[in-house]
């Protein structure tokens, strides 16, 4: 058999875009043929946005096992001809070792890391860098890999047949189709200058962005989720302080060095701690919240979209419901795998709701009812020190709950729906997608309302929010909503309650916005994608009149011009099609299904289904 030769090009060498190069080079294993690919970063290959310089205090918030850069016969459809290492194995490899203050890892000293320990981030990034060079080692003779060391500028139409790529250094590079998969694309530019220099905007790179703020200042930190346990992390155990555990629990020994943290957010509300992962724990097949049921609804609508509060909503409670009860009944059962197969053959025979209703009566009503939708906005709190006893009591419970873990703690298992089955809620936003209310709520106050329970802090994160709070080091803010007033000169930020019935105002010299956000690629000018969206060659789903921002791409990743036709060579991969897809900023996981590269192996066959083996 003959080949053309076949020439494309990546654009950002992250994870994404390491996983678009692992498939081709899987592919051309499988099937030889002459191939030129082309990839594109300035970044070393693999990394990505995951430094290796950070501190190692800056933790990954998925556990060491369940990273990995090489594809397995469950994660994807097509060859998998490269065999390599877990996180957690390379590092076993290495002898890299977990010291006792829970985060330092060095070769040879200290504990044996475990599948279920939380790492430092610089770490995944060695470990890409690693798996980019044994892919790249892997790939046959027939696949010839060009380095670029830039920046894309621009991408525009060359023939019918090939699109040109336009190289910051004037290099012009023609391919018969381009992944663009720069990722977080706007946060290795300089954040806009903010209106007070007291005010941090972008709290990255760490410590960096924090120098400014010195010891015993005080500093309101707005938002309670990863970014804001990485801000505290670092102005407390990056200033040399640390955390004991004793008989009486946890405490924190501080240097001097820390500042005064002021720890606030709109809902008032902590995150929830990611629960222990126990070996061998089972993730069951959904009895309620299943494709099959999505398919179902889409046919009663002319358009095929969903109304996911009204449609969907419900079944996601409901499999919630049932992964709660089925824990209650495993004890009661003494195993819990005997209870999730009688579940699933009651369900196969009457459905979900008359065994819900049964299990109901059985073991009482559990806390999943309106987890979802629960809120302190319109609760009236009679002073702060209730709401601070209230928020610190939730903290504590959470913690017991995740120390319980996955499998043995009904809550942490009900809550773990949301993402053992996120491919179903992808499948939810997937085209034809939802219905444009639908769109704004989902990628609103559902998808942040997720991020609150299940893709919260570490444990231990949780336990040294505790500890730093009886220490003094940090102060909770005047509860939900609170007013943020900007000083008028070089006065203090004020933070002013509105949901405490005995008014509090807190005064603070500095403030950390501690949620990252990035600007939809249409308020990124200078930017690749901004450049080709003000080009037409691709749009944001603003057009559908929402606040999602993400670019508009079919279900294979094409982008789709301003006049609403796909762009047949040109696909985007990654978390700046949030919107057209869902949950995009992830390292693929082994022994599962992997979006992410099944994506990118959709988008392959798509461009080039010359070169692709059929699937198994």
């Amino acid at each position: 058999m003959t080949h053309r030769p076949v020439s494309v090009a990546i654009v950002g060498a992250g994870s994404r875009g390491l996983g678009v190069f692992e498939r081709l080079v899987a592919h051309c294993l499988a099937r030889p043929a002459p191939l030129t690919v082309h990839l594109i970063d300035p970044q070393p290959f693999g990394a990505g946005f995951h430094l290796p310089a950070q501190p190692d205090h800056l933790l990954l918030n998925t556990v060491c096992a369940q990273l990995s850069a090489f594809a397995d016969r469950h994660m994807v459809d097509g060859p998998v001809p490269i065999s390599g290492p877990s996180l957690h194995e390379w590092c076993r490899r290495r002898d890299l070792r977990l010291a006792d203050d829970g985060y330092t890892v060095r070769p040879g000293a200290g504990r044996e890391i475990q599948p279920n320990d939380f790492l430092p981030r610089r770490l995944l990034s060695e470990y890409l860098t690693w798996a980019a060079g044994e892919i790249i080692d892997a790939a046959p003779e027939n696949l010839t890999l060009v380095r670029h060391r830039t920046t894309a500028v621009d991408i525009h139409p060359a023939t019918p047949d090939t699109e040109t790529v336009v190289l910051a250094d004037g290099t012009r590079i023609d391919a018969e189709a381009v992944f663009v998969t720069v990722g977080h694309h706007s946060l290795y530019r300089p954040a806009a200058p903010a209106p007070d220099p007291r005010l941090v905007t972008r709290p990255y790179p760490l410590p960096e962005a924090l120098d400014s703020i010195g010891p015993g200042e005080r500093v309101a930190v707005l938002g309670m989720g990863l970014t804001a346990m990485d801000v505290i992390a670092t102005l407390t155990l990056g200033r040399g302080g640390a955390h004991t555990t004793g008989e009486h629990g946890m405490s924190y020994l501080p240097s001097g060095q820390e500042p005064l943290i002021v720890l606030t957010n709109r809902s008032g509300m902590p995150s929830r701690s990611r629960p222990r992962l126990h070996p061998g724990r089972m993730r069951f097949v959904p009895l309620a919240l299943t494709t099959e049921r999505l398919d179902e609804i889409r046919t009663r609508r002319a358009d095929r979209r969903i109304d996911f509060a009204a449609e969907v909503l419900p079944l996601v409670e409901a499999e919630m419901e049932l992964a709660y009860y089925r824990v209650l009944l495993g004890r009661e059962m003494g195993d819990i795998t005997d209870a999730g197969l009688e579940m699933a053959r009651r369900c196969s025979q009457t459905g979900h709701e008359p065994l819900l209703d049964e299990l109901r009566a059985r073991f009482g009503t559990g806390p999943v009812p309106g987890i979802l939708s629960a809120g302190l906005a319109d609760r009236q709190w009679t002073e702060y020190s209730a709401y601070r006893d209230w928020f610190t009591a939730e903290v504590a419970t959470d913690l017991a709950e995740a120390r319980e873990g996955l499998g043995v703690s009904p809550l942490k298992e009900a809550l773990e729906v949301l993402r053992d089955h996120r491919d179903v809620l992808r499948a939810v936003i997937d085209p034809p997608g939802v219905d444009d209310a639908s769109l704004a709520a989902f990628f609103g106050e559902f998808a942040s309302t997720v991020n609150r329970l299940v893709i919260g802090p570490q444990l231990d994160r949780s336990a040294e929010l505790l500890s730093l709070i009886d220490a003094g080091i940090v102060r909770l803010g005047p509860g939900p909503q609170p007013k943020i007033v900007a000083p008028a000169g070089q006065g203090p930020w004020r933070l002013e309650s509105t949901c405490l019935a005995e008014p509090l105002r807190m005064e603070v010299d500095h403030v950390v916005q501690a949620h990252v956000t990035e600007p939809g690629a249409d308020r990124a000018p200078g930017t690749l994608l901004g450049t080709l969206v003000a080009a037409g060659r691709v749009r944001t789903l603003a057009h559908r009149g929402g606040t999602v921002l993400g670019l508009d791409v079919t279900r294979q990743g094409q982008g789709i011009d301003r006049t609403g036709t796909p762009q047949p060579r040109l696909f985007f991969l990654g978390p700046h099609t949030e919107g057209s897809s869902y949950y995009n900023h992830y390292v693929p996981s082994p022994g599962a299904p992997s979006r992410a590269l099944l994506d990118a192996e959709l988008a392959l066959s798509t461009a080039l289904p010359e070169l692709m083996t059929r699937k198994r």
